[in-house]
């Protein structure tokens, strides 16, 4: 008896999850590449590494005009194996890092700034040469459009 209250307990869960998924679906397109360290620099002591997420929708009808805000987190890592550098800041193009759905299948660009003094600081060259990679724990919201009349 106990088992089968378990069993239909999972089942229930497993069905609701399977309702309650989201039809918009963002992945990482390019991952975050740094190129021109000299002239892509907001400052002289910072650099700019530029990736691309996909943003994709099977239901255009209901989600063309929707609004999806990412959230990155404050500050974060990348290492080639040998070195470790700190992202000082991910953003989108967008103050409010926020874009408007407006395709079945969009490509949208974000930004990881670097302060260049801290890349190569004390270390071998050998150490801080090769490709560097991280990752970055990235949570969306999906809002809804504002129909017309105000009522979301």
């Amino acid at each position: 008896m106990y088992i089968k209250k378990r069993l239909t307990m999972l089942l229930g869960i497993l069905t609701l999850s399977t309702l309650a998924q989201g039809e918009v679906f963002v992945k990482i397109h390019e991952p975050i590449r740094f190129k021109d360290f000299n002239t892509r620099s907001i400052e002289r002591d910072y650099i700019v590494g530029e990736g691309v997420f996909e943003v994709y929708t099977d239901n255009e009808e209901k989600d063309l005009g929707k609004k999806i805000v990412f959230r990155f987190p404050e500050e974060g890592f990348m290492t080639n194996k040998k070195n470790t550098i700190k992202i000082d800041k991910y953003s989108l193009e967008t103050e409010e890092n926020s874009m408007i759905i407006s395709t079945k299948r969009e490509l949208v660009k974000f930004y990881a700034l670097v302060n260049r003094r801290n890349i190569g600081k004390n270390k071998d060259p050998k150490i801080v040469e090769g490709e560097y990679v991280g990752y970055v724990p990235v949570v969306f919201s999906l809002y809804e459009s504002i129909k017309k009349g105000g009522s979301n």
